[in-house]
């Protein structure tokens, strides 16, 4: 079982990766447009950015596409199946497999308990959500200029909240993650201090011993 969970997460790794290659193929076709036009008549901007086609030029569906993005969706829906259960059990049997540990110990379980749900909660709403919303866009086959821009921008806010969120809940993260604020707002305060004195800075000086009491 081992083996098979191990396979599987290098073939996420693998898809990551596949990813980011398709990063560069688009660059590469960004910056080569111009070849493109000459050599096959075609315009970058005017192909479909996405490889999913669902009609043919004659309005019959292509059920090979079709089935590729049942099976992204199937996917979803199964890793989602495992964290509902997995968390509706902890939920409901985590008072009692904490009852013999420390109080600290069972804070911390619970703390990285509510960091685990936030940190699904905001990838759906960030990511997912905008993810399924594209993929099954294709099917409609709308002919107007939807701004799909603002949810592949949605995508890059995930990585910086993930962090956030394991600071904010976390007791110990946030307490060493304040530290470090600290002595960085010292050192620029004593940088302050030793430069010459002008409306901006004296602001500026006044105001970061409120700032690190609030610290």
């Amino acid at each position: 079982m081992v083996t098979v969970l191990l396979s599987f997460y290098t073939g996420i790794y693998a898809c990551t990766i596949s990813m980011l290659s398709v990063q560069f193929l688009y660059r590469y076709w960004a910056v080569f447009e111009k070849d493109l036009l000459e050599r096959y008549d075609l315009t970058f901007s005017e192909i479909s950015s996405l490889a999913l086609v669902v009609y043919n030029a004659d309005g019959s569906l292509r059920w090979f596409n079709i089935s590729c993005t049942f099976n992204m969706i199937a996917i979803m829906l199964f890793q989602y199946t495992v964290i509902l259960y997995c968390a509706i059990w902890m939920y409901h049997g985590m008072e009692e497999k904490l009852r013999s540990l420390s109080s600290s110990t069972r804070k911390l379980h619970k703390q990285l308990f509510k960091t685990l749900v936030l940190q699904i909660v905001t990838p759906t709403i960030s990511l997912f959500s905008p993810a399924v919303f594209i993929i099954c866009l294709t099917f409609f086959d709308l002919k107007i200029d939807l701004p799909t821009g603002l949810s592949l921008c949605a995508f890059t806010i995930y990585p910086a909240m993930d962090a956030m969120i394991v600071m904010y809940v976390v007791a110990d993260y946030k307490k060493a993650a304040k530290r470090i604020l600290k002595k960085i707002v010292e050192k620029v305060y004593n940088w302050l201090d030793g430069s010459d004195d002008d409306d901006t800075t004296k602001e500026i000086k006044a105001n970061i011993p409120a700032a690190l009491k609030a610290l």
